[in-house]
């Protein structure tokens, strides 16, 4: 597995300021040629964020780290069609009311079966959680896509799954709370990285 770091730094009002590490690679590879960094430096991160419950989770994460002036770390999953991904953030504060985030691939395992690209639509049937990965189609509950009954969905809704909600809102309460922050890792991992 490639070694793969993306890291950027934003002021108190999400513009980005500094854009480092693979983030073109990283954007090339996920079918975003025009979220390169050249393209998307001094715009607001907030508007790089397609759905407003994950925009409202990293508001509320960088808020609580630079309120607290303590650095906040959360595991999640951004899969490809071909690979299960599992990064893990770090968000940390900067002098001048700055943040910089640093997002580490800790871990990728290839899927048996290649799913189809999907695409984000608004208003879609089936949503998919922008933390874990995991799918929601009408009538079912949420799903890691590996464990689906059927094909990945086409299209679909991202948003954030009521787990990885409860986990994000669990650890800015935490950090805000003066508790000892520790890494919030999502389902289907151990703590160390590995399968559960």
């Amino acid at each position: 597995m490639k070694f793969q770091q993306v890291y950027f730094v934003v002021d108190d009002s999400f513009r980005l300021l500094w854009i480092g590490g693979e983030w073109d690679e990283s954007a090339l590879a996920n079918g975003g040629s025009d979220a390169r960094s050249n393209e998307v430096l001094s715009t607001s991160l907030l508007s790089h964020i397609t759905d407003e419950p994950t925009r409202r989770a990293t508001q509320a994460m960088a808020e609580a780290v630079q309120d607290t002036q303590t650095a906040l770390r959360i595991d999640y999953r951004c899969d490809s069609p071909t690979l299960k991904r599992r990064y893990l953030m770090t968000i940390q504060p900067m002098k001048d009311n700055r943040v910089l985030f640093v997002h580490d691939l800790r871990d990728a395992q290839t899927f048996p079966v290649t799913f189809s690209q999907w695409r984000h639509q608004p208003g879609a049937d089936a949503l998919k959680c922008s933390f874990c990965c995991s799918v929601s189609l009408p009538d079912t509950d949420w799903t890691p896509p590996e464990v689906l009954a059927g094909p990945h969905p086409d299209v679909v809704d991202f948003t954030l799954c009521p787990d990885c909600e409860a986990r994000i809102t669990e650890a800015v309460s935490a950090l805000r709370d003066g508790r000892k922050p520790g890494v919030s890792t999502t389902s289907g991992y151990g703590p160390e990285g590995t399968a559960s």
